[in-house]
């Protein structure tokens, strides 16, 4: 039985779970855009990746199961891990950590455009999908929110703004329709954009003796 048990655990199945993973993930992917989200089945992506029905409801349960693993991966393609590394490697210099947060989600709004459009489109018609995004921007705002506390009591936040205004501020021209309108719609370069919106929130949040 040891040996089975070693089998079962071995990295070629750990492999080939991740394989099918993938599998699953990039026809989704593909259908959520080409179909749209509503109009995409299980049994559809299930043949477009060569895999059972059974095999995508054991992996993900459910479509909108898929869709979360795909805004996950976005975030770990982004650099989850190093933002948040490099915001509390910032700590004390809060323009610093403003410009590490920008830039992830600079790179986390390019690379899951299609995505978002279809998780911020569809779920006014889907109730488990607004539940996702509600979920979604309100762990943005958490985050922002931690930010700016830390901002406030380093005495960094301009005279007379209060950590709800500046929460809300950095919630807001952070997030992905501020990307869109200036990257998708109106074509900015990613680099012009961040600059940009770097620029504006010092200008509007911080205290003129905290801007480096």
């Amino acid at each position: 039985m040891a040996n089975v048990k070693r089998s079962y655990h071995s990295p070629a199945r750990r492999r080939q779970a991740e394989d099918t993973r993938q599998k699953i993930l990039r026809s989704g992917r593909e259908l959520f855009v080409t179909r749209g989200y509503g109009l995409t089945t299980i049994g559809a992506i299930a043949e477009r990746a060569r895999l059972s029905a059974p095999t995508i409801y054991h992996t993900f349960e459910s479509k909108r199961g898929i869709l979360m693993a795909l805004l996950d991966q976005m975030a770990q393609d982004a650099d989850l891990a190093g933002m948040t590394a490099a915001v509390a490697a910032a700590a004390g210099d809060p323009p610093r950590q403003l410009r590490a947060r920008i830039a992830f989600t600079s790179r986390f709004y390019a690379k899951g455009t299609d995505l978002i459009a279809i998780a911020r489109t569809v779920s006014g018609a889907e109730p488990d999908l607004a539940a996702l995004w509600a979920e979604g921007e309100t762990r943005r705002h958490r985050a922002a929110a931690a930010l700016v506390r830390d901002w406030k009591r380093e005495g960094a936040l301009a005279d007379g703004l209060s950590v709800k205004e500046a929460t809300d501020t950095l919630w807001a021209f952070g997030g992905p329709d501020v990307f869109r309108l200036f990257v998708t719609e109106r074509r900015w370069p990613r680099r012009r954009y961040e600059a940009w919106l770097v620029r504006t929130l010092e200008g509007l949040l911080f205290a003129t003796s905290a801007s480096r």
